[in-house]
């Protein structure tokens, strides 16, 4: 009966493993004004933001001194076809994955045309590590 407990074991780690999934943080920008809604979110490393402009000329770009950087819009600056540069179509999205060198840190970023007035913040934090 040692199959048993080699069982229970697999379907544990199985539970661990679904849970250590990345998770997709989405933020809402502009739209009812000059706002990142949720203007803060706690991520993992691994998860990733994901952006989408509800109505006006915005971007999103990492503050000056982050731990990652990212400047995005249509996409982001440097990844596939990707153009951070600002844009007023509503809908574009744009997704960054937060890398381990944010870990155990806050990623701050604004709007590059509206300043610290649209600003907002990640805090991240590095998952247990179950090895």
């Amino acid at each position: 009966m040692r199959i048993l407990p080699s069982l229970l074991a697999a379907a544990s780690l199985l539970a661990f493993a679904t849970y250590a999934q990345a998770a997709d943080h989405v933020v809402h920008v502009g739209g009812s004004g000059l706002v990142f809604t949720p203007s803060s979110v706690e991520a993992l490393v691994g998860d990733t933001v994901t952006f989408i402009n509800d109505g006006g000329f915005h971007n999103v770009i990492s503050d000056v001194g982050a731990p990652m950087t990212f400047r995005c819009a249509n996409g982001c600056d440097g990844v596939g076809t990707g153009d951070g540069t600002p844009s007023g179509a509503v809908g574009w999205t744009a997704t960054i994955t937060i890398s381990p060198a944010a870990a155990h840190s806050s990623v701050g970023y604004h709007c590059e045309v509206h300043g610290q007035v649209m600003s907002g913040n990640i805090t991240v934090t590095n998952p247990v590590d179950l090895q």
